[in-house]
């Protein structure tokens, strides 16, 4: 009989305020599964943590599945600086925030599927049972449809597991519905756990590094957005630019 492996990752994030749940609390790290390779159509999908390009890029990426808290603010400061970063995306967030959303899309930032509800797929972090195969396909798909129809874009080949959860069947399902990359992350600012700009910017330090993915939130839980002026202003002292996964990946 075969064993179903389920874990979080290494660096979980807590998820959005309207989640029931508690998430497990894990420092930071930059180590992790570093991509250097495209799956093929159809083969398991790649867990991600850096990028392994060797680009002096480092990734920013932002979830969005609670409140839009400081999404305005966050995309006006990355339009200033001439920033393209990455997006995980719920579909209900989306829907609740059309405009916003058609903006991150029209901004060119890249997107990513991080569900429609923001359920764990595996329960380990909202301490529920595990989304079964359809279910799990119903979040993507429905997460998916909502893009399409307010924006006419797809998140394939992108997803982002809620809360980090991952297990041995998902990155088979993945695959097998046209998402080729599972994107975790390098660092997590920990913005989400009342963490002041200054902390979030020591933080994020540690993923200041040629690949390195940093997780942020763009709720009003979370000062991310309070801290992102100096992280850019840093990873550009650092002799990196800031940009998306697309950039660390490709």
């Amino acid at each position: 009989m075969s064993t179903t492996v389920v874990t979080a990752a290494a660096t979980t994030a807590r998820p959005p305020a309207t989640v029931a749940g508690t998430t497990r609390q894990v420092q930071p790290s930059v180590s992790g599964v570093t991509q250097t390779t495209t799956p093929a159509p159809g083969a398991p999908a790649v867990q991600i943590r850096k990028g392994g390009n060797g680009r002096p890029i480092v990734a920013l990426s932002f979830d969005a599945g609670a409140d839009k808290g400081f999404t305005q603010q966050i995309l006006d400061l990355l339009k200033a600086e001439k920033i393209v970063v990455s997006f995980g995306m719920t579909g209900v967030w989306a829907e609740q925030n059309p405009d916003l959303f058609k903006r991150i899309v029209a901004d060119g930032h890249h997107l990513i599927n991080h569900t429609y509800s923001h359920k764990s797929w595996t329960g380990v972090s909202s301490s529920t049972q595990p989304l079964n195969r359809d279910q799990r396909i119903q979040e993507l798909d429905k997460a998916d449809r909502v893009f399409m129809n307010l924006a006419g874009v797809s998140s394939k080949p992108w997803f982002r597991p809620p809360f980090g959860d991952v297990d041995n069947e998902m990155d088979k399902l993945l695959g097998q519905m046209g998402y080729r990359f599972n994107a975790l992350w390098t660092v997590d600012s920990l913005g989400w756990n009342k963490k002041t700009a200054t902390q979030i910017a020591e933080i994020c330090r540690k993923g200041y590094v040629p690949g390195g993915i940093l997780l942020f939130h763009v709720g009003e839980q979370s000062q991310d957005a309070s801290a992102l002026p100096q992280i850019i202003r840093e990873i550009r002292a650092a002799g990196l630019a800031p940009g998306s996964l697309l950039d660390v990946l490709s």
